[in-house]
């Protein structure tokens, strides 16, 4: 399985390196990095930080992904509530999830603190909250189940 995180990375550092480099919504303070990936289920789930994005990735285990769409949807279910993933298909690595946790990363200073919010982030996910409530984006970051 690290032959396939290694291979996000590298397709993501490709990507900025040929397309993404100059644009205005690259932080020049970050770098392509897989963070906090572990075993979830049958796949790998972790958060992937680029100088433009950060997402929450799940590689696939087996081939349960195999017939989704470029585009489709699913909703995967954690202790913290559920999730909506977007399926997505690269050349080199094959059909894997992923979900926005935030669109544009320009206001994160440097890479231990994006490190450090994935971090957050993975262990968010696995907090159980009490039935009838939902985590915020907020309380998924810091860790807090409170309002």
């Amino acid at each position: 399985m690290a032959d396939i995180i290694a291979g996000l990375v590298h397709q993501f550092e490709l990507i900025h390196r040929e397309h993404m480099r100059d644009l205005p919504i690259v932080n020049p303070a970050l770098k392509v990095e897989a963070v906090g990936f572990e075993g979830f289920e049958d796949h790998q789930l972790g958060v992937l930080i680029t100088p433009w994005f950060m997402n929450l990735v799940l590689l696939p285990g087996n081939d349960e992904w195999a017939t989704a769409q470029q585009g489709d949807m699913s909703t995967i279910g954690f202790p913290s509530g559920p999730i909506e993933f977007t399926c997505c298909h690269d050349t080199e690595i094959g059909t894997y999830l992923s979900a926005v946790l935030f669109r544009s990363v320009l206001d994160v200073p440097d890479q231990p603190m994006a490190r450090e919010v994935a971090r957050r982030v993975m262990k968010g996910l696995f907090v159980s909250v009490p039935s009838g409530r939902k985590l915020s984006r907020r309380a998924l970051l810091t860790g807090l189940t409170t309002d």
